[in-house]
This record gives C-alpha cells, structure tokens and sequence, in this order.
C-alpha cells in the first residue's frame, strides 16, 4: 500500500501545468474553458476504466492540453458510442485511434502520440511458424469490432488470403484464440501483455510469431464538425512537438508504465498486470 501511495502521488505531481508551454496567444483564452474528451474500454495500458486517468493515453493528452485558464476532462464511453457521441458534438475529441481513410472523413487528426508494432499472437503449441506476412495465407484470424486493419492486411483480405472475426473485445479474441476457433490474433505488444495478464491465459500459453506484422500510430481526432477543430488540433501539435523535444513525453511515459507496475514484479514481462494493479488509485 505505501509504494502504491508513493507511486499514485508521483503520478500527480507530473499533472502540474508546465506554464512555459503555453504561448502569449493561448493565455488569452477565456478563463475556465473545459475541454471534455472521451475514450473507450479495454485497451490497456492506453485506455482502460480500471488504469489510473482512464489509461496512459488519457494521461498524457490531459497532460499536454490542460493548463491555468483550460480544464480537461475524460469521459469512458464503448468505442463506437463515443466515436458517435463525439461527431454529434458531445465531447471536442476522442483518443487514442489509428488512422483510416474512412475516419478522415469524419475527423482532423493529430501528429502521432505513440508509435507501436503489432504481431500476430498464435497459441504456444501452434504449428503456425510463419516469419513474415506471406505466410499467413489461409488463415482466419481475430481483431475486435471497430479496430481497423492497414493496408496490407485489408489487401490480403481482399483477396480472399486471409478471413477476419470481428469479436466484441481482445479479451474474447484471445479466449477464441484459446479455443481453436483462430490462427491467430493481431495486435500491438503492448496491449496484448495488458490483456493477457487480465484474462485467463497463462503468458506462456501465447506466443508472438518473429516478424511484425504492421506499425501504427496512435492519434487525439478533432470531429471536423467542431467550431475551430483546426485550431485545437494545431495547439495540441504544437505542445506535443515542444514537450516531445525537450524530452517530456518520454518520461511522462516512462512514469507513469513503471506507477502501474506492480512493486513485487522482476521479469522483463513485469508489465503484465491486470485490474489489481490499479488497487488503490484514483480513477
């Protein structure tokens, strides 16, 4: 209780305003202005109901965007309830999401918040052994309704290579992944940690095969329908930019992945966690 008390303090304590990323033109902003963003479930460590702020994504966006005259709040609404709720003007932006012609349409984007590779997760006892993408041909694989696949995948998908399940969320891919219903399920490390930690599986029941499979970037969207979207989306690059050069967003990052650790963890696989973790923090 008192490293978890020590660590959920540090967390605050990086939530203090930095005024100096704040330009003559912004502090003229009327005073108490909120921003109300959203995110969604079950994407740890980048968003999650039971991690500290509603995820890593949250924390570092609130982070980047709030400051003395500007307020920032978080709501946690299913995937699609949000992207819905946020284009009909409910809330002035949503996060984290990778980028698809189809969310252009309806979104500005950001520049990258996080950059990560995904792979294909097969179980530990498969014969599936493949090293690169063209190995894959003929399998069905699993990735939840309303992730989005890039180019290649959507291709090999096209060309009827490849069958994709869409599931409710990860959890249930890997619980399908589980039970032989799929080859394999698509995703980035990162998350895949998170959520095998939380479910059933053992983390050696699951393996990653050797090659990536795409790289993605994670994005705040702005609905273009939102009274100066442009703006907002330009201030928030431009704060990612500076914190990003002077080393900021790594630390950010890198503290709050080592808050959520478990104290007693000492593999290289330390983030593995699940709910328990976040005993004891604010929500």
């Amino acid at each position: 209780m008192t490293y978890r008390l020590i660590r959920y303090s540090a967390i605050l304590c990086l939530l203090i305003p930095l005024a100096s990323a704040v330009t003559a033109e912004e502090t003229r902003k009327p005073p108490n202005e909120r921003l109300k963003l959203v995110t969604g479930p079950h994407y740890p460590p980048f968003a999650a109901d039971y991690l500290p702020y509603k995820g890593l994504a949250p924390f570092i966006v609130t982070r980047i965007l709030e400051d003395r005259e500007q307020t920032v709040t978080v709501d946690m609404r299913p995937w699609k309830r949000a992207y819905r709720e946020t284009l009909k003007g409910h809330y002035d932006a949503i996060l984290p999401y990778v980028e698809s012609p189809a969310r252009r349409q309806d979104y500005l984007f950001s520049i990258p918040i996080f950059a990560v590779d995904s792979f294909a997760y097969v179980a530990a006892d498969s014969k599936l052994d493949a090293d690169s993408l063209e190995g894959l041909r003929g399998r069905t694989y699993c990735n939840p309704i309303g992730f989005t696949d890039e180019d290649a995948l959507q291709a090999m998908r096209s060309n009827g290579e490849l069958v994709r399940i869409k599931a409710a969320t990860l959890k249930s891919c890997f619980r399908m992944l589980k039970a032989g219903r799929v080859d394999f399920v698509k995703i980035n490390a990162y998350v895949a940690d998170y959520v095998i930690a939380a479910s059933d599986l053992k983390p050696d029941a699951i393996r990653p095969l050797p090659f990536v499979v795409e790289t993605v970037s994670l994005h705040l969207m702005v609905p273009k329908t939102r009274p100066d979207a442009e703006a907002l989306i330009s201030t928030f690059n431009r704060r990612l930019k500076s914190m990003d050069h002077r080393g900021r967003i790594e630390v950010l990052k890198g503290d709050y992945l080592e808050a959520i650790t478990p104290a007693n963890a000492t593999s290289d696989r330390a983030h593995r966690i699940g709910p328990e973790a976040a005993q004891g923090y604010s929500r």
